[in-house]
């Protein structure tokens, strides 16, 4: 002990000197890849693609690490990277060409367009879908499900078949032109616009009127990269070793098709710091058209006065640091990956890594090193909380813009969250957890601590529901004097299940020595077989979360996953029937009670897992 007590300042030193040397600037790229690789070491990320990008000149083009683990490849300025969901931004130019032609309006109705498409609004006659809606994900679609991600066929569905894979998904879900929500369908839909009004192949298109023009020649659209003799090797790490993560093609590929390089990569970051301007002088569209993509046209909470986020598949990378940065992102199977940019500043870079791990720690350390010159901007302006206007708006506000109808339930089961008043300061308290603390910057405007600009904002739905709007989320008034009542079954039903599984499994060994009258053993025993087949859902959609391209055929885990929910809702439902039938034989008035409070609390669950989506999964099919 003595030693250790002798010891512990030269440990606390070294620790702080520790400390110290990794926060130093980083002021060279030879000390950027280094710093780089040391997050790839602890991150498992076998080999990076990228790029840092002045306006006018390269700063470092190639990768870093290895693109097939297996056999030691290196990874190149000219490998190959799936990069995902980027390539949304290539549909969106893509696009905006056909609306320079004169052939296409971002106001557009798409059913006009497109009488063809099994698209479902309640809300057609007052508020279509239009294009810009697909291209901001504010049409209200549900994401894709899981069945809908991977392709597990020999063929790729093309044209009018290729969206009617996503016949489910494209259901409004609110009034479009309101909530942003992430859709890929809604990609899949405008991949689709593109080849109907070009009359090509969206990739066809795409090649010719955007990637040659450009000097892009590796990048490739193909469905099926795998063969691609470029194409690095997507991995996950697990138990210590690195598995490989099959290319496999997607349906979708007008939302994440796109396979590129660095070198390619280089000429796509400078088409934006150049304002539309590539250096070889190809005219692949007018620089006017930037402030279109950089623009949030349809939400609401452009409405209310926020500043432009998610604009034509072009978003705010980051809301803190020196600077902000706009591009888009991507992950699909191995792969993750950024493409971003400073106009102002003549700054940008794209990267991707082949693990499958997050880029946010790269994209912090890159966006330093880019701003290291730049001084930080003064801090804003304190703004006064004006009490008076944000009074009504006080209260409890429940999600209403989950990009899954599925995760929905997250948010019906956990409750709500309280925006309250704190002397010049709102809070927005979670049910469990921190509370957000909202500065005010104007009237009705907000932004957290260390963001510049607002990025909450207050107002009202085309309803006449308040409404608390952000860059990343929706959310509606909720009854101030009700809003404990679903949490707080919630809390009863998991005491409830727990509590009746354990007696189940009391009363199946009771039932097996022919202890308990048989009348009553099923009433007993089904809250035990609901529960086992609520926790095999999650177990199969756990299972399924790192095999996603089981999903869509007839494997264990998709069927369970599917069926699970509605065997749970039958077991409740047989239950609480015999329970209320043999009531009265019950020789124990508390175990018949208890069994009674059990199946009312699970049916009410079933009830929430049926509101949301749960008992109608089709996952083992397309």
């Amino acid at each position: 002990m003595k030693k250790l007590l002798l010891i512990l300042p030269l440990l606390v030193g070294l620790a702080a000197f520790a400390a110290h040397a990794q926060r130093r600037p980083v002021t060279t790229v030879s000390e950027l890849t280094d710093s780089l690789e040391s997050i790839m070491r602890r991150q498992h990320m076998p080999g990076l693609l990228l790029t840092l990008v002045a306006r006018d000149s390269v700063l470092f083009e190639g990768g870093l690490g290895l693109a097939d683990v297996e056999n030691r490849k290196p990874v190149t300025a000219h490998t190959l990277f799936r990069v995902g969901s980027v390539t949304k931004s290539f549909v969106a130019v893509g696009l905006l060409q056909l609306v320079e032609q004169g052939k296409l309006r971002l106001d557009d109705e798409v059913r006009k367009l497109a009488p063809e498409i099994p698209l479902e609004n309640p809300w057609e006659a007052t508020d279509p879908v239009r294009v810009v809606h697909l291209l901001e994900h504010t049409a209200g679609f549900d994401d894709m499900h899981l069945n809908h991600i991977y392709n597990p066929t020999a063929t790729d569905p093309r044209g009018p078949a290729a969206v009617q894979v996503f016949r489910e998904e494209l259901r409004c879900r609110w009034r479009p032109g309101e909530r942003m929500s992430y859709s890929n369908p809604g990609y899949q839909l405008a991949g689709y616009l593109l080849e109907k009004l070009s009359g090509q192949p969206y990739e066809t298109y795409l090649a010719e009127r955007v990637l040659r023009p450009l000097g892009m020649p590796e990048a490739t659209f193909a469905l099926r990269p795998a063969a691609h003799p470029k194409l690095a090797r997507g991995y996950a790490y697990a138990e210590g070793r690195y598995r490989r993560v099959e290319a496999l093609p997607i349906y979708s590929g007008p939302a994440g098709s796109l396979s590129a390089s660095a070198a390619d990569m280089t000429r796509w970051v400078q088409f934006f710091l150049r304002d539309f301007r590539p250096a070889n002088g190809a005219v692949v569209l007018q620089p006017d058209f930037l402030r279109e993509i950089e623009t949030t046209h349809s939400s609401l909470a452009a409405r209310a006065g926020l500043p432009a986020d998610y604009g034509l598949a072009n978003h705010v990378i980051n809301r803190k640091g020196k600077a902000t940065f706009r591009g888009h992102g991507g992950g699909i199977g191995g792969f993750s990956s950024t493409f971003a940019y400073n106009r102002e500043l003549g700054l940008g870079y794209a990267l991707s890594n082949n693990g499958d791990q997050s880029t946010k720690a790269l994209d912090k350390l890159i966006q330093e090193f880019l701003l290291r010159q730049v001084s930080a901007p003064a801090e804003p302006a304190p703004v006064a909380l004006d009490a008076a206007a944000v009074a009504p708006f006080l209260g409890h506000y429940e999600g209403a813009a989950p990009r899954n109808a599925l995760t929905g339930i997250n948010g019906y089961l956990l409750g709500d969250r309280q925006l309250i008043r704190q002397g010049q300061l709102l809070l927005l308290k979670p049910l469990v957890g921190a509370a957000d603390t909202l500065l005010p910057t104007g009237p009705l405007t907000f932004r957290l601590p260390g963001q510049r600009v607002a990025s909450f904002a207050l107002t009202h739905d085309r309803d006449g529901r308040r409404a608390l709007v952000s860059s990343t989320g929706y959310f509606l008034e909720a009854s101030n004097t009700w809003w404990w009542v679903r949490p707080a079954l919630f809390a009863l039903s998991l005491l409830l299940i727990v509590s009746s599984s354990l007696a189940g499994l009391v009363w199946l060994i009771l039932a097996l020595r022919r202890l308990v009258p048989r009348g009553q053993v099923l009433p007993r025993l089904l809250p035990l077989l609901a529960t086992v087949a609520l926790v095999a859902t999650f177990a199969a959609f756990a299972y399924l979360a790192d095999h996603l391209w089981l999903s869509g055929t007839p494997q264990p885990a998709p069927v369970l996953a599917s069926l699970g929910p509605l065997a749970f809702a039958v077991f409740t439902l047989a239950g609480l029937l015999l329970t209320v039938l043999r009531f009265q034989q019950f020789r124990s008035r508390p175990v018949a009670w208890f069994l009674l409070f059990t199946y009312a609390s699970l049916g009410w669950l079933a009830y929430a897992l049926a509101a949301h989506g749960w008992l109608s999964l089709r996952l083992w099919t397309v």
